[in-house]
């Protein structure tokens, strides 16, 4: 049995699982959606002198977590968002946090018996951190651009006294929002000093800053064990992703194939191996000297337009990668 852990509605989770039924084996998906964990049953059981069991039941769906070979979690499990007030009751965040609970405990299990993709749930979070990740020191071949995370107005101010680039306002954690009862995400931006003047007149939570890097394209790479997908962005005549590509713009934004040269290539998967995780999806971008920047991190990042833009078997490489470690794991266990 192959579990994966998300919304059965995002489409990752579906053609992945469909991939791997139509390989000849067995995989179910878990939803830890909240509307789905209101119609969840959990049955956790331990008696001393006997294996503890964690049993699920989702509608016609009943796994036992021991039985599950090899694991993918896209979604640990959904925030707790609303939009009214009365929504955030002390009875639904007793709710929430209990089902959280569980929820890491099943993860747990899953990295003790060996199935996980990306080997722990908890270190795959910590490796979307942005502090952490642009402060290790993962890599020397891969520039960084100049950062600071404060909410400081003079820091603020003295770090685009001090930049000899234009500066970038970024989210150090991407969450959806709602405008206008529309899903939205809010985007990169460039920003200047003067929007800064009157930071920090109310409690005012740290900022992330960046030098922005004068690029020629971007490339965003989707890491598959040892596997590296490419895939060239080039948002330099789109208005609205020449900032930021996350804007869509696809008609002015070509996505083409792209070679990755060899010493960056092993650099990737060095860093993939530094931060313990088999899958992952990496923005670098290159400036005009050809030189490559590290953006960002996300070992739950999403990748099917790009699959669907230039073909690259993205989905069947995660699929056969989950089946060789059920394959594995049954044999061990």
């Amino acid at each position: 049995m192959i579990a994966i852990f998300g919304n059965p509605k995002d489409p990752h989770a579906q053609e992945i699982c469909n991939k791997i039924n139509a390989l000849g084996h067995d995989c179910t998906i878990i939803s830890t959606t909240r509307c789905s964990l209101k119609n969840t049953n959990f049955i956790f059981s331990h008696n001393q002198g006997q294996p503890s069991t964690i049993k699920i039941n989702q509608g016609s769906t009943t796994i036992l977590i021991d039985d599950v070979r090899a694991a993918l979690v896209l979604q640990p499990i959904f925030p707790l968002f609303s939009t009214t007030a009365q929504e955030f009751s002390q009875e639904l965040k007793f709710w929430f946090f209990t089902w959280r609970e569980s929820m890491e405990g099943i993860y747990a299990v899953l990295e003790r018996n060996g199935v996980l993709l990306n080997h722990s749930v908890s270190n795959a979070m910590a490796n979307q951190n942005k502090i952490r990740y642009i402060s290790a020191p993962l890599t020397r071949l891969l520039k960084q651009p100049k950062t600071i995370i404060s909410n400081n107005r003079e820091t603020l101010l003295k770090f685009f006294e001090s930049s000899h680039q234009p500066v970038i306002l970024k989210t150090l954690h991407q969450m959806q929002l709602s405008l206008d009862g529309e899903p939205t995400m809010l985007l990169a931006s460039l920003v200047q000093h003067d929007d800064f003047v009157d930071f920090g007149k109310t409690n005012e939570c740290p900022v992330f800053l960046q030098e922005y890097i004068e690029k020629i394209y971007d490339v965003r790479l989707t890491i598959v064990g040892n596997q590296i997908f490419t895939c060239k962005i080039d948002a330099t005549q789109s208005d609205a992703g020449r900032v930021d590509w996350r804007a869509y713009d696809l008609a002015n934004t070509p996505h083409t194939p792209y070679f990755l040269p060899k010493n960056i290539a092993e650099e990737i998967i060095n860093i993939c191996t530094q931060l313990t995780i088999d899958y992952a999806t990496i923005d670098i971008c290159v400036n005009h000297k050809g030189e490559y920047y590290l953006l960002d991190i996300n070992p739950f990042g999403k990748y099917l337009w790009i699959e669907h833009a230039i073909g690259t078997p993205i989905t069947d490489a995660i699929a056969r990668f989950l089946i060789k470690k059920s394959v594995q794991s049954h044999q061990i266990m």
